[in-house]
């Protein structure tokens, strides 16, 4: 059987991740937090914009995906890093990322295989 990810506490020093990537990439990145750093505690949404991409001020519409993690502090920087690169954010123009303080965290707990349930 396999062993379920350790969940924090919910008081503690926590940093919360947030990133703003292209559409597309968001569920290929969730799954390598969960695969590589046992990150359970992340989702991600769809965002669509308007901006302005030149002199002339012509309007665009954009879709982006927001992923947001909260994971323990010393974890921080690990899982910054992981984010700034397997999404694409070092290339010029793809996005960004950031990481502030939390203090009190709720998690969710992946769902546990049950042999028979009656």
């Amino acid at each position: 059987m396999t062993e379920s990810p350790r969940l924090p506490s919910p008081r503690g020093d926590y940093r919360i991740i947030t990133c703003v990537m292209p559409a597309g990439r968001g569920a290929e990145v969730l799954e390598t937090l969960r695969r590589e750093l046992g990150v359970v505690s992340a989702s991600i949404h769809h965002a669509r914009g308007i901006g302005t991409r030149s002199l002339r001020h012509r309007v665009y519409a954009d879709e982006k995906q927001v992923l947001t993690a909260v994971v323990e502090a010393e974890q921080g920087d690990a899982v910054f890093e992981m984010i700034y690169f397997s999404a694409g954010i070092d290339a010029p123009h793809a996005g960004m990322v950031m990481m502030g303080h939390a203090f009190r965290a709720a998690g969710l707990e992946p769902p546990v295989a049950t042999e028979d349930i009656q």
